[in-house]
Order: structure tokens, then C-alpha cells, then sequence
């Protein structure tokens, strides 16, 4: 068995040689390992470091952009030159301890599954020394986007996991930011692949500085929750709508019993305008929903046509 760990690095200049080092510790004890550093374009010694330590370290590999592009491309990037059949996807602030690799590998290989995920929120999960905004906006958003699969999973952001290399090879990974590690748990489910969490600790980061944009961050992942399932979204606002409508004709009705209604007034065309908007946009929300259930098949041709054309290079 081959293990790639990808770790992804944007102006670690204070993690680089520890995390590699940690990373290393855990991995000598298989018999065939690669590391894949991403230089997601740092400014500053990341890439320098990096390639200092590649010299003197075969099992490394270096990869960079030209300019930081974002989580989700620097993963891209390293599954792209991923040999091994197990791929392990980690950060480079050691936020989460390297030791957890050899738990969700072992999970992995003892229980067949496809996916493995590092979760902190589920029971037994454990967080220490996070702030406490990062970590209630975390939590929302994890609660959130989790509604939006098919699965009960209690961390579905977090970078922490351990992917057979057939769940990366069967989906088409469009995400450029941190949204990529939701969607390819949505992807990888609606195919059919198992996902299971185990419990880890997430730890405060130590060294350098936090490179989340907690309100890009938590946009993306909105975005993403009324993408995969748009009815939370025209659901709520139509039927806010309707209840609007209804509670102007509950009020009108009890204007025509006193004696008092006007029907010129402009509250009648407000309650029929909620009414009727409401209506349009709980029939768009469920026209929506259909569309969405049929990405499913939409994912299963593409893991198709991504394995035929994988066999066809070979």
C-alpha cells in the first residue's frame, strides 16, 4: 500500500520544517510513502524551505503556483500527482496532530470504506485553544452544510481525511476555495461511495497566522448549502411570503366582520401579491430540488467517463 499525504501551504515559513517532520515520523512505519508540499504562492521563505528540504528528502515533492489560488486548487494540484492508492489530505499548521493518519488509514483498510474523515464535532471529538467566534462560526457552518448532504456528518469542512484514490479519480472537483472539501463528500456520496468520521482533537494553531476569511468562507458554504439543496432556500422565503399574505387576509377578514374594510385599500394587493409570489417561488424551490436530485446521475456519468478515459491512457 501507498500512502500521498497532500498538504497544502500558503506562507508557513513557521510550520514548513516541523509539519514535515511530524508528517515524516508517522510515515516511516509504511513501506511506500510520498509527501506532496503545495506552495500555494507564498511570499514568503515557504517555497525556499520546501525545496531545501526536498533535496535531502526524496520521499517529498515540491509543487507551487505562481500565485495563491486557493485551497481547493492546491489540492487539485496535488491529486493530480498523487501515486498512491490511499490519499491522506492534511494542513500544514498542524492544527490537527500527523498521528491521526494511522487511525484513518487503519479505519479505511479495516472497514472498507471510501472516505475517512478527521471530525472534532462529532461525539468524542474534542477542540482546544480555538477562539471562540472561529469556532461558533465553524460550528454553524459545519451544521449547515451537513444538512445539505445525504449523510449524518458532523464535520463536513475540514481538510483532515483519508480517500481511497478511486473516490478522487471517479469526480469532477470543481471548487477553487475551502468549499472543495464539502463537495467532494457531496459527490463522492451521491455516487455511492461509504463515508464514515472518527473522533480527533483540533487544535489552535501555534505558529504563524490563520489564513481563513471567515465571511468569504461562510458565503461559500451558504452558497453551496442552497446549491445542493435549494429548497432551504426558496422554502424559507416562500412560505415567510405566504404567511405574510395569510396574515393580511386574517386582518382584512376581520375589517369586512367590524364593517371597516376598504377594498381600494393597498393592503388587499399586498396580501394577494405575497400570496401569489409565495406560491411561484415554493413551486420554483421543488422545481429546483428535482434538478438537483438529478446531478446524482449527472456524477455517476462522470465517474464513468473519468474511469474510461484513466483506462484508455493506460
Amino acid at each position: 500500500m501507498e500512502i500521498s499525504v497532500i498538504i497544502p501551504m500558503y506562507n508557513e515559513e513557521d510550520n514548513v520544517l516541523i509539519t514535515l517532520k511530524e508528517v515524516k515520523k508517522v510515515l516511516k512505519s509504511y513501506e511506500s510513502y510520498q509527501i506532496l508540499a503545495v506552495d500555494d504562492g507564498s511570499n514568503d521563505q515557504t517555497l525556499s524551505l520546501l525545496e531545501e528540504s526536498a533535496a535531502t528528502n526524496p520521499e517529498l515533492v515540491v509543487l507551487k503556483h505562481p500565485a495563491n489560488m486557493g485551497m481547493g486548487k492546491a489540492l487539485q494540484t496535488g491529486f493530480k500527482k498523487a501515486e498512491g492508492n490511499v490519499i491522506i489530505t492534511l494542513d500544514a499548521d498542524l492544527s490537527y496532530e500527523p498521528r491521526y493518519i494511522n487511525d484513518l488509514i487503519k479505519e479505511l483498510q479495516e472497514h472498507n470504506l471510501d472516505i475517512v474523515i478527521g471530525s472534532q464535532y462529532m461525539d468524542g471529538g474534542e477542540t482546544e485553544d480555538i477562539p471562540f467566534i472561529r469556532l461558533f462560526i465553524s460550528k454553524m457552518a459545519n451544521k449547515i452544510v451537513g444538512y445539505a448532504l445525504d449523510k449524518n456528518i458532523s464535520t463536513v469542512t475540514g481538510i483532515l481525511r483519508a480517500y481511497r484514490k478511486e473516490v478522487i479519480d471517479s469526480i469532477e472537483i470543481e471548487s477553487r476555495g475551502t468549499e472543495i472539501n464539502p463537495e467532494i463528500l457531496s459527490k463522492a456520496i451521491s455516487i455511492g461511495f461509504e463515508v464514515k468520521e472518527i473522533p480527533v482533537k483540533l487544535k489552535g494553531r501555534k505558529l504563524g497566522e490563520s489564513k481563513v476569511q471567515f465571511k468569504s468562507t461562510t458565503i461559500s458554504h451558504l452558497l453551496f448549502t442552497f446549491y445542493q439543496k435549494p429548497m432551504i432556500l426558496f422554502g424559507v422565503i416562500g412560505l415567510i411570503m405566504c404567511l405574510m399574505g395569510v396574515i393580511s387576509a386574517i386582518y382584512l377578514f376581520y375589517q369586512y366582520l367590524i364593517g371597516t374594510l376598504d377594498p381600494m385599500r393597498p393592503l388587499m394587493l399586498f396580501m394577494l401579491l405575497m400570496i401569489i409570489a409565495g406560491i411561484q417561488i415554493l413551486v420554483f424551490g421543488f422545481v429546483a430540488t428535482q434538478i438537483s436530485l438529478l446531478k446524482r446521475e449527472i456524477y455517476i456519468v462522470q465517474k464513468e467517463n473519468k474511469l474510461l478515459r484513466k483506462k484508455l491512457d493506460n
